[in-house]
């Protein structure tokens, strides 16, 4: 195992270099209109108009979050045009279409690609490499699209949207201002740039962006759905419920409203009103995955109160239902979870053995996946073997997480990475080093649990009360802040 911060990606290196050229051109004088023919916006390429229209009102619900009746319509275009592979890329892209569709439309998209313009063709060369775990190459496909398409707005924000999948918030930031200097009345770059505001802690720019998305979209609910979403992370957790009543209101089948709902009355402490809110929320959605996705936020609820028997029947009914519906993901990372809690390290080691059996359902998961589950099991196992002081055997395992950064340069394992060196270099006394790891990932409150235990041993009292606060503060519906507000209780 690495004794200091190395290893850093490739990947960390082109995301820099991005930001960069895109920070240079936000200051740069604005140039003249581009011609009619070379407008820097991707041409849309379908020998269909009909279909053509279907996509073009499925992006703006896509952009505004109602994903499920986007992803209807752009079924309805590929069915269409079967070569649409812009709009197919798209239904690959979502998070609502689940994972056997999925590779379905990466596959349609690949075998279409060459019948389509260079900037169709780069989008679906960024979203399928993602897909694989190329990371490198997604972002430089994701770079020139971008370098050769500056007005295209809709390219910037799904660019902005990818970085914040990848916790690129900064950066992703940068992306969502250019679409909003783009055209000040799109709507959707807002959305975006707010919760990059409140990841970053700015909370202030975050409310004034959710301020400017309700008054473009007054009618809309995903607007005082993500207000809701933002108040939460802020702490306001009143003002979060009257903003996700409010979307509710607006559209009573706005369902991630009442997800949000049951997810704060989880980080409110009322765990059983919040199990039975994740209940209707589950009982109304139209995905498979987002119904296991909440189920595992209802099976937190226990772990929250401290009540591991009802949390191991709650995650084991999540992946028995996973299994049988074949989301191998949502499986593993059930049995992930319930290690996560274990006293009894065997009993943990048998639960992640059968997490990293869940992941051999090769055919229901994509490549970038399974390997960023896999580096998660794998960091799980790392903090056991911590745990009973075996860092030989430690170091083996980190060295594996380590073999899969080097092959997918994916930023999510290079934080497990970070977050399983620094907390066994931390459980060896090795604190500085620790420290450099651990400041890689600092998304990770458990990662920040550790980073304050060793900010106080190095002599950093300042700094160790910072990353407390820190703690405190910490607002998301995730295990991780379940098992940190768990332990505070008990401390």
């Amino acid at each position: 195992m690495p004794r200091s911060a190395t290893g850093r990606p490739i990947v960390r290196i082109v995301l820099f270099l991005l930001t960069a050229i895109f920070a240079a051109q936000a200051g740069a004088p604005q140039q003249p209109p581009l011609p009619a023919d070379n407008s820097g916006v991707i041409p849309i390429t379908t020998k269909a108009a009909e279909a053509r229209k279907l996509y073009e009102g499925a992006m703006v619900k896509l952009e505004n979050l109602h994903s499920a009746e986007a992803v209807q319509d752009l079924r309805k275009a590929v069915k269409i045009d079967p070569d649409f592979a812009l709009a197919a890329i798209m239904i690959a892209h979502d998070w609502v279409v689940e994972p056997a569709e999925k590779t379905a439309m990466l596959k349609q998209a690949s075998a279409a690609k060459s019948k389509v313009s260079r900037g169709e063709q780069l989008i679906v060369e960024w979203i399928v490499n993602t897909s694989e775990g190329h990371m490198v190459s997604a972002i430089q496909a994701m770079n020139e699209a971008l370098a050769d398409y500056p007005n295209d707005k809709h390219l910037a924000w799904l660019a902005g949207v990818w970085l914040s999948s990848q916790q690129e918030w900064n950066r992703a930031i940068l992306i969502f201002e250019r679409a909003i200097r783009l055209d000040p009345q799109f709507a959707a770059p807002l959305n975006g740039a707010a919760y990059d505001y409140a990841h970053t802690g700015s909370f202030d720019k975050a409310f004034a962006a959710m301020d400017a998305y309700i008054k473009l979209l007054p009618n809309d609910a995903n607007p005082q759905d993500s207000y809701a979403e933002i108040l939460r992370m802020a702490g306001k957790f009143p003002d979060a419920l009257s903003h996700y009543q409010a979307s509710l209101k607006i559209d009573p089948g706005f369902v991630e409203s009442q997800l949000g709902i049951a997810d704060t009355y989880a980080l409110m402490g009322d765990e059983d009103r919040a199990r039975k809110e994740y209940a209707i929320a589950i009982e109304h959605t139209r995905s498979r995955s987002w119904a296991a996705n909440w189920a595992l936020n209802a099976a937190i609820t226990y772990v929250r109160e401290g009540n591991f028997k009802g949390a191991d029947g709650a995650f084991r009914a999540v992946a028995a239902n996973a299994h049988r519906d074949d989301l191998a993901e949502q499986e593993a990372r059930a049995y992930r979870m319930m290690a996560m809690y274990q006293t009894d390290s065997s009993v943990a080691i048998r639960l992640l053995q059968e997490a990293e059996g869940a992941l051999q359902n090769k055919h229901s998961l994509s490549e970038s996946t399974r390997t960023r589950e896999l580096a998660l099991i794998l960091r799980a196992r790392a903090s056991v073997a911590a745990r009973e002081k075996k860092f030989s055997q430690a170091d083996a395992i980190i060295k594996q997480i380590q073999e899969l950064v080097d092959r997918t340069q994916d930023l999510t394992i290079q934080h497990a990475y970070d977050g399983a060196a620094g907390e066994v270099l931390a459980a060896e006394g090795k604190f500085q080093d620790a420290l450099s790891h651990l400041e890689e990932d600092d998304h990770n409150p458990l990662s920040v649990k550790v980073m304050a235990a060793v900010c106080k041993s190095l002599g950093n009292k300042a700094r160790a009360e910072e990353m407390t606060k820190r703690l405190e503060n910490w607002h998301e519906p995730t295990l991780e802040q379940a098992l940190i507000s768990l332990a505070s209780r008990h401390a």
